[in-house]
């Protein structure tokens, strides 16, 4: 067993950010107010787009926004059967109908010809996901939702900071969601944002959010009155000052950070190309800016005598923690319901035998990745075919 422990990941609050989330713990305001307000200004401008409802998880952004896209029973929301469990439940939560369509084996998003295939006229939406931080094909994806006239909606809880041909995401889709979790790239502990260029559909979040009210705790105390109607059903879904300040201060940092996870990324990609016969890496595009939120590989079992599990736990005791990214939502137990099968989705089943995260956080130093590349060599050098 190895001395070295390297996490999958390992968060280090900046010191503005514990700074900022101790004077909103000093102030007596600690639910949505100032801090909240200025944070989703702060995002806006960050991604170029005016408006942004800030939310208390990605999860909540996604499920308000389809709600107020009118997604309910009878409707029909094509997505990827490759992501976090959260992005197939918000659509069953609004009662709706979650269609999967098979993912590009190389970048492991979802494949537009197959959501060409899927459309019906119950589609009320399609839901493309940013795995690991690489922007889906928006393009293509942009042309099917206005050709059949279906909005187009980006679970980008994993890409804030990606660029697709230059743009932000909520510059490409009708409305992006972000996520703000312990180990996303912009942290909040806990939370997330809605963010697009519809101004009157992002006032309609933030009402929503808020129980449907017509105005919160802190927009009575602005105007000083305390009379307010409820003029939709609602959601508990607002974001707290104090999750707020620790974003805001976190924002300050993020550019740097950002340089930090690429130099990590093109570390490992310089590592491992010399593996190609074994292990497939993520995707580099010129055109598109992943956040690299994380560093996915994917394994050639036909070449290795360990399968992804055994693999894991070799890099354990070598004292690298590794995760998976993901296993496809049809395989757990609640999901087998659905009567669904690998057999529909063969990209999907290939890769989610396959697919290994290896450590990515800004802290991790030059030096830890070659440690983890070694570690991955060594592995694969004793357990080749």
């Amino acid at each position: 067993m190895s001395a070295k422990k390297i996490p999958l990941y390992d968060l280090k609050l900046s010191r503005k950010a514990l700074d900022e989330a101790e004077k909103t713990l000093k102030s007596g305001w600690l639910t949505t107010g100032s801090k909240v307000e200025a944070f989703e200004k702060a995002v806006a401008r960050y991604t170029g787009v005016r408006h942004a409802a800030a939310v208390n998880s990605g999860t909540s952004g996604l499920v308000i926004t389809l709600k107020l896209l009118g997604i309910s029973s009878r409707k029909e929301v094509i997505t990827t059967p490759f992501s976090f469990v959260a992005t197939t439940e918000v659509i069953l939560q609004c009662g709706a109908r979650p269609v999967f369509a098979d993912i590009n084996p190389q970048t492991f998003n979802i494949d537009p010809d197959e959501v060409l295939r899927k459309v019906s006229p119950r589609t009320a939406c399609i839901l493309p996901v940013d795995i690991a931080g690489y922007p889906a094909d928006y393009k293509s994806l942009s042309e099917i939702s206005k050709r059949y006239k279906i909005p187009l909606v980006a679970d980008a809880c994993h890409s804030f900071g990606a660029r697709y041909h230059k743009k932000s995401i909520p510059q490409v889709a009708d409305a992006a969601v972000f996520s703000f979790h312990a180990t996303k790239n912009l942290t909040c502990g806990e939370g997330g944002m809605v963010v697009s260029r519809h101004a009157d559909f992002i006032r309609a979040v933030k009402v929503m959010s808020r129980h449907g009210m017509s105005a919160g705790a802190y927009q009575r105390q602005k105007a000083n009155r305390w009379e307010y109607d409820v003029v939709n059903l609602g959601w508990k879904g607002n974001l707290s000052d104090v999750h707020a300040s620790i974003g805001l201060g976190e924002l300050e940092s993020f550019d740097r950070n950002q340089t930090a996870r690429k130099k990590i990324a093109h570390r490992y990609l310089k590592n491992l190309t010399s593996l190609a016969d074994y292990l497939e890496l993520p995707p580099v595009d010129e055109k598109i800016e992943s956040a690299w939120h994380l560093f996915i590989i994917r394994l050639n079992l036909a070449r290795l005598k360990c399968d992804r599990n055994r693999f894991i736990n070799l890099m354990a005791q070598n004292g690298v923690a590794c995760g998976v990214h993901y296993k496809p939502i049809y395989e757990f137990s609640f999901y087998k319901k659905m009567g669904l099968t690998s057999q529909s989705f063969p990209n999907t089943a290939f890769a989610g035998r396959r697919v290994v995260t290896l450590p990515l956080y800004p802290g991790l130093s030059l030096k830890d990745v070659d440690y983890v590349c070694e570690a991955v060599a060594s592995i694969i050098n004793k357990n080749a075919r």
